[in-house]
């Protein structure tokens, strides 16, 4: 069962064809990739993924895992991305068992760094600053969520995966083209929850829903399943809205 706009179908239909031979399958990467460790405000943990070939600059986005979860949880995620070309600063918040405000602040930070080392050492004019994403799993994706709705047109593009909420938060600020990825056999963050920030997304943006139908919550960790379509549909939706 799925839900998109019109246009996001059109989108996502072009660009899968696009992306044939580039190496966006779950298990590898379309080029060699190089790690450099950063640090951000309201992380314990950073590390900067990105292309060790070519001058840039790059797209780049955020990318954090959830609840109890640590950047390496979505490190097969990172490098996928990253081998595909662009920059992906991945996080483990301060406190990985808190609320989803800590995600959301993460994220904030994360692209105030990313900003940042643009200016200066390894990735200095490596960045398109005016290209920048919110990405996570979970707490992650709802923190993703939140912060895309704080930063507004700083944002070129957001994705919730599975993304969980236990606070009341506003979407209306969002400006940022959005996907939300679901889980067919998600018992933690439902249906019902992901359909509801879905909703909560404003009329005016580009915005898709879209569900695997046996993935779980865990799917998009380093032990789950699924990792082709979502991270064909993840590299579809940033090579839209980033390139």
């Amino acid at each position: 069962m799925q839900k998109r706009s019109k246009l996001a179908v059109l989108v996502l239909a072009l660009s899968l064809a696009a992306l044939i031979g580039y190496g966006c399958d779950g298990g590898s990467t379309g080029g060699t990739v190089c790690t450099t460790s950063t640090s951000v405000s309201g992380a314990s943990a950073s590390v900067v993924y990105y292309p060790c070939s070519g001058s840039g600059p790059f797209p780049a986005t955020t990318m954090t895992s959830g609840f109890m979860g640590t950047y390496r949880d979505v490190e097969w995620l990172s490098r996928n991305v990253a081998g595909s070309g662009f920059v992906v600063l991945a996080m483990t918040p301060t406190n990985q068992y808190g609320m989803v405000s800590g995600w959301r602040t993460a994220h904030v930070n994360g692209i105030a760094k990313l900003k940042s080392l643009n200016t200066s050492g390894t990735l200095r004019g490596k960045i398109n600053t005016s290209a920048l994403q919110t990405c996570g799993h979970s707490k992650g994706g709802g923190g993703a969520l939140w912060a895309s709705s704080s930063l507004g047109s700083q944002l070129k593009s957001t994705i919730g995966m599975a993304p969980w909420q236990e606070e009341f938060v506003s979407l209306s600020g969002v400006r940022a083209a959005t996907l939300i990825q679901a889980g067919g056999l998600d018992t933690l963050a439902t249906g019902i929850m992901t359909m509801n920030e879905y909703n909560l997304l404003p009329l005016s943006i580009v915005k898709d829903y879209r569900v695997y139908a046996t993935a779980d919550h865990m799917s998009w960790t380093s032990t789950g399943t699924n990792h082709s379509a979502i991270s064909s549909d993840v590299l579809s939706w940033m090579k839209r809205y980033l390139n």
